[in-house]
């Protein structure tokens, strides 16, 4: 088992609780899309998992470990991106690939050069030169490279152009067949799951994360009623 909430309970500093008594289990290789509006808790959850997030009630384990404690061992297994990285403008590309690198024992720089080429990242330049887009697709050049077993993807695609998405997705599905690993990506690009993920995590109203089939994702936002009126 990859991921294991138990009775996990959050509750933000002004008293509102965004989740209760949350079950869920991610075995290995499975990758699960999570949805939800804005404000719903889509980071909110991914940071419970990073041990970010001290829970009012129950437990969450990662690769049976508790996140939040410092003796972790499996943390070389897991690899967080989030749409809101920071990296000084002064590091240069190359630097931080090699920073990454220390700290992943399976890091592959065939990985890491053949996502260059895709990505079309100079890895010469300082990231203070780079557009937002440009930056997530230099750290998901580490990001695959590390082979981790684990990855949390925040929000990634949302600043991806069109053809950089394509290209992302592209590479996840070959990466998929010959290194297993788990995934949960977070995003609000309801159509950047379907026909990719097995199954979603809706985060609904009411903060409750749902486990929805893959067909059901137009139900939850109404997809194509929001079509019809579009084009009304």
């Amino acid at each position: 088992m990859i991921i294991d909430f138990q009775n996990a309970t959050y509750t933000i500093p002004n008293g509102e609780t965004l989740f209760k008594s949350l079950n869920f289990r991610l075995f290995p290789n499975e990758y699960y899309g999570l949805l939800g509006e804005n404000g719903a808790g889509k980071s909110t959850l991914i940071e419970m998992i990073m041990g970010l997030r001290k829970l009012s009630e129950g437990k969450i384990n990662v690769f049976g470990e508790d996140p939040s404690a410092s003796s972790r061992t499996q943390k070389d297994r897991i690899f967080v991106l989030t749409h809101d990285m920071e990296v000084p403008g002064f590091v240069v590309v190359k630097d931080l690939l090699d920073y990454y690198k220390t700290f992943y024992p399976r890091y592959s720089i065939e990985i890491e050069q053949e996502l260059l080429v895709l990505f079309d990242i100079d890895p010469k330049k300082k990231f203070g030169s780079l557009s937002t887009g440009q930056k997530i697709k230099a750290v998901l050049c580490a990001a695959f490279a590390a082979k981790a077993d684990l990855y949390l993807f925040d929000e990634v695609t949302a600043v991806l152009d069109p053809r950089s998405r394509k290209n992302f997705f592209y590479f996840l599905h070959k990466f998929r067949e010959y290194h297993q690993c788990s995934i949960i990506l977070a995003t609000n690009i309801a159509e950047d799951l379907i026909q990719s993920v097995e199954k979603v995590i809706f985060i609904d109203g009411d903060h409750r994360a749902l486990i929805k089939n893959i067909d059901e994702i137009e139900k939850l936002f109404n997809i194509k009623e929001m079509y019809r009126k579009d084009s009304a």
